[in-house]
């Protein structure tokens, strides 16, 4: 199985290596570089084998392996192992490109079989380093590695006190052994510390800067608003106007749950105000800015109508809405396994914008199933698509040399550029997310980290701020996303989204 064709969401303390050859096909740059020697490198795909079925031998996982290898002209001197060959019958092939020299370079982890979890061979960035001396280079790969969510260092989907919600960081990080031990110590400290009212810098921290601010402040948020230590801005307002209503007050809140599906939410935590009721929260570094999915703005319209009511006196934003609403939850008609990200835009091309016919929907549906891999041109040539689906490949070009390329799903992507491209086109469209988003049960938090210079000790640091921002804010251009989804080489792994550009 090579990465692009994987349909779950993968999470980083998943997905790892695969989820960085999953970010390059999307446009990504990823780099790492070996410290001993100051050489980079530049990460050009991954491949696990065997793509189907098993090998009875490492002889033949070898052979395969090896033609692999062959296609990207890597020498046998630029290629390294870990893990025992005399047990494996499967492997995660990552593909480098020296950026000194130009050379490619290849990184083999073998493992005994493909797992059936999320990801069919595991190697995390932190394996990575370990077995072959190449770590990230930004701060992005850095956040990548340390894995401060709250997803990969707590309970989730669990309604947990502050004391709870520390202590299970406690519980779950101590468990980790990718994280130096001070470090995980560190980790806990700061959290006790927003909880304290205590801003006193964390000795060994301030290399984290990026990390503790941008995830590891999505826990330390809501432990902040009910604590009411390091909050400014408009946190007095949203008591008065979500809170008061209800006859609560800050002091008053307890129980905080992080959801554990976060790419399918537009929150990153949640705060009880009953038990039908419930404060999100949508944490950021001080930079600020914006992702949500459209599910997720979907779900919020049906919970509270009522906030919405104003909204959809507007005639043109109840029509995108319906758009929004089969993107959502689109019926099983053309693929009966559930996948919102195939039957949502071959409903709305047929449906709605006529782009495409019944037929031809279904023509691209059993294009998938049968893994056909003739470019898109020599497909219409032969007959085996209209003109009509090959000019809608206009929007979404494909490398036919690719070897996992797929002609249904080239389709699918291409069909679901251009339904994006028509809602784009509507300037409501804009409008109706940022009406949407505004009107949202929602804050904003703004996190800010401080680092301090410390005499004989690493240098420290401590969450210092957290601004409450509400009624939520939202600037830049809003759009509905296809391109980082849809792809020529694998089946969606979630419906239409939307982003701020």
């Amino acid at each position: 199985m090579r990465f692009s064709e994987f349909k779950t969401p993968i999470r980083e303390s998943q997905g790892g290596i695969f989820r960085r050859a999953q970010e390059v096909e999307q446009g990504s740059e990823v780099h790492f570089k070996n410290a001993a020697n100051n050489q980079e490198i530049r990460l050009q795909t991954a491949e696990v084998f065997p793509q189907d079925g098993e090998y009875n031998s490492y002889e033949e996982l070898d052979q395969q392996v090896s033609a692999f290898l062959a296609m990207f002209e890597v020498t046998p001197e630029n290629v390294q192992y870990s893990g025992s060959p005399e047990k494996s019958r499967a492997a995660l092939v990552s593909i480098w490109t020296d950026i000194e020299t130009g050379n490619p370079l290849a990184f083999i982890k073998l493992a005994k079989k493909k797992s059936e979890g999320v990801a069919p061979i595991k190697q995390t960035n932190a394996d990575f380093k370990k077995d072959f001396g190449y770590g990230a280079q930004n701060k992005t790969a850095q956040r990548a590695t340390v894995k401060l969510k709250p997803t990969d260092i707590l309970q989730a989907d669990a309604w947990l006190s502050v004391d709870g919600v520390i202590n299970s960081v406690r519980s779950v990080v101590e468990n980790r052994n990718d994280l130096d031990p001070d470090f995980k110590a560190g980790i806990g400290t700061m959290l006790e510390n927003v909880a304290a009212g205590n801003n006193q810098p964390v000795p060994g921290m301030a290399q984290y800067e990026s990390s503790l601010e941008i995830d590891l402040g999505e826990t330390a948020a809501p432990i902040a608003l009910i604590t009411g230590n390091f909050v400014g801005g408009d946190y007095q307002k949203a008591e008065e106007y979500l809170l008061a209503p209800l006859e609560l007050t800050w002091k008053d809140l307890t129980e905080i749950k992080f959801p554990s599906a976060g790419n399918e939410h537009i929150y990153d935590s949640y705060i009880k105000l009953s038990e039908t009721n419930r404060l999100k929260i949508s944490s950021k570094d001080k930079k600020g800015g914006a992702a949500a999915s459209i599910t997720g703005l979907v779900a919020e319209v049906a919970t509270t109508p009522e906030k919405f009511e104003d909204v959809f006196q507007n005639k043109k934003f109840v029509e995108i809405f319906e758009i929004l609403k089969i993107i959502a939850n689109p019926e099983n008609r053309y693929w009966t396994r559930k996948n919102k990200g195939i039957n949502g835009p071959l409903i709305l091309g047929v449906d709605n914008f006529q782009l495409i016919t019944e037929d031809e929907a279904r023509i691209i549906v059993n294009l998938i199933k049968t893994k056909n891999k003739i470019p898109a041109p020599t497909a219409a040539q032969r007959g085996l698509i209209s003109q009509t689906l090959l000019d809608l490949t206009t929007a979404k070009g494909a490398k036919y040399e690719d070897p996992s390329y797929n002609l249904g799903c080239h389709l699918l992507a291409a069909l679901a550029k251009n339904i994006a491209n028509k809602v784009n086109d509507d300037p409501s469209t804009g409008h109706l997310f940022r009406a949407l988003l505004e009107r949202s049960n929602m804050i904003q938090i703004k996190t800010t980290v401080k680092t301090t210079k410390l005499n004989n000790q690493a240098d420290g640091a401590a969450f210092t701020n957290f601004t409450v921002v509400y009624p939520p804010i939202f600037t830049g251009k809003f759009l509905m996303e296809a391109d980082n989804n849809y792809m020529a080489t694998r089946l969606p792994i979630g419906p239409l989204s939307f982003k701020i550009k």
